[in-house]
């Protein structure tokens, strides 16, 4: 994922959780991230636009972008991991295909010199890059007049603070930590379920994510997941709109138990005027 110049140790290596899951990869998977873009990006306003996908991670929505009737998508990362993921996955199942990938870090992104994109889009990305209103702003600046911004970013609940220590320990920890605080997490969440009445194995069986992984992924994706940074939707609306950007569709997903157990991604589609 793209983030801010740090030591490389500071950082959680989202590039391996993703070569993980390329591994995994089914129909079905593809299937959900296919409905996923549609709710964000309906194919009428995707269909034919060059798109720009900051922190591609697995390549699975540039893969999904594709099928949904975009012209061509340029996917950037800056762990090269990620890059390798979305490479591998794009070449097994879109050979030819109008897009490509490179490693590059959205906070030195700067226009193209003969057009810029009609979509930028970054799911779950931008706030952990370590400056989350500079990587906003140098993504909106990608976007030729009239384009549209598409990002998701964590929600600030009161748990924020806690969740950021814990992100840089486990970032920091050895294989042996993280597991045991994997499992950890995993044994509260199922006793959290069943305190509801609901089957722990029936949530991780029926999980499908935004971007089509799996919970076990995502667990460690979440855990890991520093720098961090969350933000109201409030202050994102007014964030945007300071850019030049008319919000068009705000999906708010609010975080169970106050975020307990984890924030959710707030999701946002905005047109530069």
């Amino acid at each position: 994922m793209a983030s801010i110049s740090k030591s490389e140790d500071a950082r959680f290596r989202f590039g391996e959780n993703w070569q993980s899951f390329v591994a995994t990869v089914t129909p079905e998977a593809i299937a959900e991230a296919e409905r996923g873009i549609a709710r964000l990006l309906p194919p009428e306003e995707l269909r034919g636009r060059r798109v720009l996908d900051i922190g591609c991670g697995s390549g699975l929505s540039a893969l999904a972008m594709l099928r949904q009737g975009a012209a061509a998508v340029d996917a950037i990362d800056l762990d090269p991991q990620s890059v390798a993921a979305a490479t591998a996955l794009l070449q097994a199942f879109a050979p030819g295909g109008a897009w490509s990938v490179r490693r590059a870090d959205v906070l030195t992104l700067t226009p193209p010199a003969d057009t810029r994109y009609d979509i930028v889009y970054s799911w779950g990305v931008l706030h952990h890059t370590g400056a989350l209103w500079r990587a906003v702003e140098r993504a909106a600046a990608m976007l030729a007049p009239g384009g549209m911004l598409a990002v998701a970013l964590y929600r600030r609940t009161p748990f924020c603070p806690l969740w950021r220590v814990e992100k840089r320990l486990y970032t920091r920890a050895g294989p042996a930590v993280q597991a045991a605080l994997r499992g950890a997490y995993k044994a509260g969440f199922a006793a959290a379920l069943l305190a509801t009445g609901r089957s722990p194995r029936g949530y991780v069986a029926g999980y499908r994510s935004a971007r089509g992984m799996d919970w076990h992924h995502d667990v460690h994706d979440w855990l890991g997941g520093y720098p961090y940074e969350s933000a109201t939707p409030a202050e994102v609306v007014t964030r945007l709109e300071r850019l030049g950007l008319t919000p068009l569709r705000v999906f708010e997903h609010r975080a169970a138990l106050g975020g307990l157990f984890g924030s959710h991604c707030d999701e946002y589609v905005a047109r530069k005027k």
